[in-house]
C-alpha cells in the first residue's frame, strides 16, 4: 500500500512540476528572441573539454581590449556563464572570436593582447553566476540610459529578480549616452513602412508609445493597425536603444536615444566605470546582479 502511495505522488509531483519546468524554459526562450533576434537551437553538444578556450573567444568578442582588467575578468564570468547555460538548454553558443579573427583584429599587439585574455579567464576559471541551482540569465549591454532596467516590468510572467534597477551615473555622461537625428517626415514614414509593411503607417500621427518602464524605455508602442514592443521596434529601425521619443520640429522628424542596448543587467561602460574607482570582479557582479551567487560550474545542479 506504502509503495503505491508513493507511486501516486510521485506522478503527482512530476505532473505539477513538468509544466512549470517547460514554461520556464519558454520563457526564457522567448525572451532572448525579443532582445536578440531570432533564437536558433542547435543540435550539437559543444562539450566542456574546451570550455575555458571558449571563454577566451567569446569574451574578446563582448569587450574591448583594452578594458580594465576587472572589466573583463566580469566580462569572462558572464560568458562562461551565457555558454554552461547555452550547453545545459541545447541553444547556440554565445558568438566568439577565432583566433583568426583576433589575430585579424589585433595585429602585432596579438600576442600580447590574447595573453590578456588567457589569463582572465584563467584568473576566472570554472567561476559562473547561478540563482535557484541553475546558471542565471546573464544580459549584459554596452550602455545603459542611466539605470538598468527591471524585467519585471518587460515581462511580468517571467520571475528573474537579479535583472533589476541599478544607477549608472557613469553612462550619462559617457560618449554615446544620447544620440539625436533628424530625418524629413516622408524619409522617416518610409523607413517605417519598409521596417513595418504590415503595420499601414501612413503618418506620424499614427506611431504611439502605449507604455513606457520606470527608466524611460519604451514597452510597448502603436505603429500603424500593429502594436509591438519598444525592443523589436528600435531594433528593426536599426536604433541605439528602445529608450527614445520621437517628435515632429518644423517639418522634420527628431530621434533622441539614450543608451546603447536593451538595458538589461551588466552596463559594460558603468563596469568599465566601477574597476577604474577599485571595485573587484566580484563587486561588479554582485551589483549588476543582486541575489546571484558566485559558484563554480561543478555545483550546478
Amino acid at each position: 500500500m506504502k509503495k503505491k502511495i508513493d507511486t501516486l505522488l510521485s506522478i503527482v509531483i512530476i505532473t505539477i512540476l513538468l509544466p512549470l519546468f517547460i514554461t520556464i524554459i519558454c520563457q526564457r526562450m522567448h525572451l532572448e528572441e525579443v532582445l536578440y533576434g531570432e533564437l536558433n537551437v542547435s543540435g550539437e553538444s559543444a562539450g566542456t573539454a574546451d570550455i575555458e578556450e571558449k571563454v577566451i573567444g567569446i569574451t574578446a568578442k563582448e569587450i574591448g581590449a583594452g578594458s580594465k582588467e576587472e572589466a573583463i575578468l566580469a566580462q569572462c564570468v558572464i560568458a562562461r556563464t551565457n555558454l554552461y547555460d547555452a550547453l545545459a538548454r541545447n541553444t547556440d553558443e554565445p558568438a566568439a572570436l577565432t583566433v583568426d579573427e583576433m589575430k585579424e583584429l589585433w595585429g602585432e599587439d596579438f600576442e600580447k593582447i590574447y595573453q590578456k585574455f588567457e589569463d582572465c579567464a584563467a584568473r576566472t576559471k570554472d567561476e559562473v553566476l547561478v540563482w535557484n541551482g541553475g546558471c542565471i540569465y546573464a544580459a549584459y549591454h554596452a550602455l545603459s540610459a542611466g539605470q538598468t532596467r527591471d524585467m519585471t516590468e518587460f515581462s511580468g510572467d517571467v520571475k528573474l529578480p537579479y535583472l533589476t534597477e541599478q544607477e549608472c551615473q557613469a553612462d550619462i555622461t559617457a560618449e554615446g549616452y544620447l544620440a539625436v537625428t533628424y530625418c524629413e517626415m516622408d524619409d522617416f514614414i518610409r523607413q517605417c513602412q519598409e521596417a513595418f509593411p504590415e503595420a499601414g503607417i501612413t503618418e506620424l500621427s499614427q506611431l504611439t508609445v502605449v507604455s513606457r518602464d520606470a527608466v524611460g524605455y519604451v514597452k510597448e508602442l502603436k505603429v500603424g493597425s500593429l502594436t509591438c514592443m519598444g525592443e523589436e521596434f528600435r531594433s528593426r529601425m536599426g536604433w541605439n536603444s528602445a529608450c527614445f521619443t520621437v517628435t515632429e520640429i518644423d517639418s522634420e522628424v527628431r530621434i533622441v536615444t539614450k543608451g546603447l542596448g536593451h538595458g538589461f543587467g551588466l552596463s559594460q561602460n558603468q563596469a568599465e566605470h566601477m574597476a577604474g574607482e577599485g571595485k573587484t570582479y566580484e563587486e561588479i557582479l554582485a551589483y549588476f546582479y543582486p541575489g546571484t551567487e558566485l559558484t563554480t560550474a561543478d555545483t550546478i545542479k
